[in-house]
């Protein structure tokens, strides 16, 4: 049966400056995939690819009315800004979305062109955008895949940290339980637990928690928030073996903390206002 909702497609980190962005990834050891622009929309991205998921740095390149809520929101600096969904289709989401009372924005259809074994081929998305007024925190859109033999390659997907997918997102919430009932109209009834104060959402795929500040300090020691109300706050990583990322890391200079054994942290100032948790 066609979902409409089925998991977690990417994330979008925005950035205030893509040359500096693209610098601090391919320090971080990700295999940072070529600049892609997105003429209709005034942007230009870069993507980390995993095998059945992705996340990519968005900055502005042209202002234009599509991309005005985005500029607005890195006046206080970029970080993770929204969630894009796997889905069957956008008509069937825009219908879904539209009958759980989320009031969707129509899909809106878009490309980019890629480089694909020496040809340039043109990779192809229909998405639907939800407005911030449905937003529970985290700014949720779904992307449907015209042409997703355009993005996920394997080749793209291999990575000198040993990054194989997304491990979650988690979002600072100082309700975590106010936003259960606009979650589960995205991810349906009962998708949503408690988890002491705060929440975990299950997507599907990867789980999203919403986590109060003061648990997010004692969850991440020595890892300083972007802002200072609730936003999505932090990416989960999972790599092939922790040490060998953590060598990697050392060895190009980047400052980690790690709480554990089984984490590894690299705080905001590393990755252009994210912070990455390694897991393996």
């Amino acid at each position: 049966m066609k979902r409409a909702v089925k998991g977690l497609d990417h994330v979008v980190v925005m950035v205030d400056g893509i040359d500096a962005a693209q610098a601090q990834y391919t320090r971080l050891g990700f295999q940072v995939q070529p600049r892609g622009f997105h003429t209709k929309l005034g942007t230009a991205n870069h993507l980390m690819i995993f095998d059945t998921d992705y996340f990519e740095i968005l900055g502005i390149v042209q202002d234009t009315p599509f991309n005005a809520e985005r500029r607005e929101w890195l006046k206080d600096g970029g970080g993770l800004a929204n969630v894009a969904l796997a889905t069957d289709g956008a008509d069937l989401a825009f219908d879904a979305f539209k009958a759980a009372g989320l009031n969707p924005d129509a899909p809106l259809s878009f490309d980019r062109a890629v480089e694909v074994a020496g040809r340039t081929e043109q990779a192809q998305f229909r998405t639907v955008r939800i407005p911030k007024t449905n937003m529970p925190v985290v700014g949720f859109f779904v992307c449907e895949h015209v042409t997703p033999q355009f993005v996920y390659r394997a080749e793209w997907a291999k990575h000198p940290n040993g990054a194989r997918g997304i491990a979650g997102v988690t979002v600072i919430a100082e309700q975590p339980a106010k936003w259960i009932p606009e979650l589960e109209k995205y991810f349906g009834a009962g998708s949503v637990k408690r988890d002491g104060e705060g929440l975990v959402a299950d997507t599907g795929t990867q789980p999203i928690r919403y986590l109060t500040r003061a648990d997010y300090a004692a969850r991440y020691p020595g890892i300083t928030p972007v802002r200072p109300g609730d936003h999505p706050a932090l990416l989960g990583i999972r790599v092939d073996s922790l040490s060998a990322c953590e060598a990697l890391l050392a060895k190009n200079g980047v400052k980690t903390v790690k709480p554990d054994a089984a984490r590894l942290l690299v705080p905001p100032s590393e990755a252009a206002h994210l912070t990455i948790e390694f897991v393996q």
